[in-house]
Parts: structure tokens; C-alpha cells; sequence
């Protein structure tokens, strides 16, 4: 059982993050904290936001419902602006990396996969970095356990750059469950990161 309970349900952005971070704020450290929103969109930017302070939240859906389940990790949040997370795409001017497949270019296999082993090198230590990564189509495929490029995804989520990854490419996959690094997105925030982007790089 939760130390407490946020109850957000029918409430807008921003004023879910703002419950949660209120109550993060009045918590100990250890405390564990159950949040409860019925906006897909409000449990994703929660989750964003959470992880982005060094939390690691349980998220269950249960019809139009979302359940955050999460203990708090610090005293204080590295990420103190919790508003600025009901706004889901990255500042204007920065650039963003579109990943649609597992390979690059239309040659044979391997070399397709010689190719993104090099790009994705190249990416983790490129400057300015993009400010998010996104996999999408069989681009998924680049960030499930098992994949040989795994490490540099998450070498590239720890440099700050936010990993998106397309859920319903993972639901028709199948691989949802083996995704564990990223965000698991929906198409708005993914076509939301576009829209802000002003560049989009897509090899």
C-alpha cells in the first residue's frame, strides 16, 4: 500500500505534475506515492517526469485509467519545472533523430546493420546532440533486448537525449515487453516532436 495517494483524475495539464511534484515534495525519501490520472498523455508526461529525476515508476492501466506507482529517490528533483513537461516536445530550434528501421539504406542486411552500428557510434558523441531519438516501424526492433545495439541506445538515452519509442510498432511487433529502454510513445507525442523540431534527420 502506497504511503499516498494523488489523485488527478479530471484534472488538465499541468496540474497533475504539479499534484505529483507537490506531493514528492512533502514525502521522505523511500516514500512510496500512487498517482492516479485518467489522461494517457498526463501518465506518459508523469512517467517522462519521474524518470527523469531518478525514479523508476510502475505504470497499470485499467480502462481509461493510469496507475503511477513510485518511491522517492531523492530529496530534491533535478528536474524542478514540472510544467514544462505538459509540453511533450523539445524546445524550438533543436533537431531530432527519426529512426524507422533496424538498418540503413536499401543494400544488403548486413551492411545496413554495418551502418547503423557506425551512426549510432557517431550520434552518442555528436555535438550539438539532437534532443530526442525516435524509433519507429522496424526501427523499434533497434532498442529490444537481444538487439546488438542496445548498449548504444541506452549510451545515447544517458547523454540526455530522449528515446522515443513508437507503442503501437511495439504492440505489432510484439515486443513491448522486451523494451526497456526509451519511452514507449504514441503517435500525437511522436508527431508533436516533429511538428516542434527544426530539423528532422532521418538516414
Amino acid at each position: 500500500m502506497s504511503d499516498t495517494l494523488v489523485d488527478a483524475r479530471g484534472q488538465i495539464c499541468p496540474k497533475p505534475l504539479i499534484m505529483t511534484k507537490q506531493a514528492l515534495d512533502a514525502a521522505a525519501v523511500g516514500a512510496t506515492l500512487a498517482i492516479v490520472v485518467d489522461s494517457e498523455t498526463a501518465a506518459q508526461n508523469i512517467e517522462r517526469y519521474l524518470r527523469d529525476n531518478g525514479m523508476v515508476p510502475e505504470v497499470e492501466r485499467d480502462g481509461a485509467e493510469f496507475r503511477i506507482d513510485v518511491a522517492k529517490a531523492t530529496p530534491a528533483p533535478t528536474t524542478a519545472d514540472a510544467e514544462s513537461y505538459c509540453c511533450s516536445t523539445p524546445t524550438t530550434g533543436a533537431y531530432i533523430v527519426t529512426l524507422a528501421a533496424d538498418v540503413i539504406g536499401r543494400g544488403p542486411a548486413e551492411l545496413g546493420a554495418t551502418l547503423m552500428k557506425g551512426f549510432l557510434a557517431t550520434l552518442k558523441e555528436l555535438t550539438p546532440a539532437p534532443s530526442h531519438l525516435v524509433l519507429y516501424s522496424s526501427g523499434i526492433l533497434l532498442a529490444i533486448d537481444g538487439s546488438p545495439h542496445l548498449e548504444a541506445i541506452r549510451a545515447i538515452e544517458a547523454r540526455g537525449i530522449k528515446v522515443l519509442v513508437c507503442g503501437t510498432c511495439a504492440d505489432w511487433y510484439q515486443k513491448k515487453a522486451e523494451i526497456h529502454v526509451g519511452t514507449v510513445s504514441n503517435m500525437l507525442t511522436i508527431l508533436e516532436t516533429w511538428t516542434a523540431a527544426s530539423k528532422i534527420i532521418s538516414p
